[in-house]
């Protein structure tokens, strides 16, 4: 088989796609190990130090039945 400059170059981006995506994977992966209580996601100001109150949401529309006039 023979080998050209092409074939390298695909070689490499294909590399470094795969350690892209590997770096991220194994980042996502340890987001979930590392993860204690709150982050700083949830505005709460902490970022992790104690866990995150509970949210309270409210509905924008009520669902029921329609009245009739």
């Amino acid at each position: 088989m023979k080998f050209d400059w092409q074939t390298v170059a695909v070689a490499l981006i294909i590399a470094g796609a795969l350690f892209y995506v590997g770096r991220r994977a194994l980042a996502r992966l340890r987001s979930f190990r590392a993860s204690k209580g709150g982050s700083c996601a949830t505005g709460c100001g902490t970022c992790g130090d104690v866990d995150a109150p509970l949210r309270q949401s409210t509905p924008f529309t009520q669902l029921g039945k329609a009245k009739k006039n």
